[in-house]
């Protein structure tokens, strides 16, 4: 595998030539079909993986529909939740084109960091600083959803125990309004 295709993944920037190199012999390579389900909701993670080429698609089930709610193309990520917190898929990715990914089980990956410290240290700092983003980026939607939502635009009053004075009136416009297009 090429490395200068590795220097793209954000997570894997700050490593020098050679521990990239190292951590690129760990990786294993597979083709993906267009339309293929890489991963299922609610189902066993394994490993982490990175696009090399193509685009995969984020999607989670609401409401009886799958929603969209990202795409990754080469460089982007996944499966980093569960190598910090071992459990089921929390959305389902599926490739949209031919698509290469790269990836390494998440033994493998603890057995890395653990003998690599140093490099373990930059990868887990980039990966949070990057889970930050996504986090935020989640975070604000989920505002801007409620708030556009809402037939006023603002959350239901809240209820007051007794003897308690109620909340003063919200203004319905949002706290981050959208810019004019």
């Amino acid at each position: 595998m090429d490395i200068d295709l590795l220097r793209n993944v954000s997570i894997l920037r700050k490593l020098s030539d050679e521990e990239l190199r190292a951590f690129c012999n760990l990786l294993l390579v597979r083709e993906v079909k267009p339309k293929e389900r890489i991963i299922e909701e609610g189902t066993p993670v394994k490993n982490f993986s990175i696009v090399m080429e193509g685009v995969v698609h984020i999607r989670r089930m609401a409401n009886k529909r799958e929603m969209l709610l990202g795409r990754l193309g080469p460089g982007g990520f996944f499966g980093e939740i569960n190598l910090f917190d071992p459990g089921v898929a929390t959305a389902s990715i599926y490739a949209m084109k031919t698509t290469k990914l790269a990836y390494i089980d998440y033994e493998g990956f603890h057995k890395y960091m653990e003998s690599n410290t140093a490099t373990g240290y930059k990868i887990v700092s980039s990966m949070m600083t990057e889970m930050a983003r996504r986090l935020r980026q989640t975070s604000a939607r989920l505002v801007n959803t409620a708030y556009w939502s809402s037939a006023e635009g603002a959350l239901p009053p809240r209820a007051t125990a007794p003897g308690e004075m109620p909340a003063p009136e919200v203004s319905p416009e949002p706290l981050n309004p959208r810019p004019p297009i």
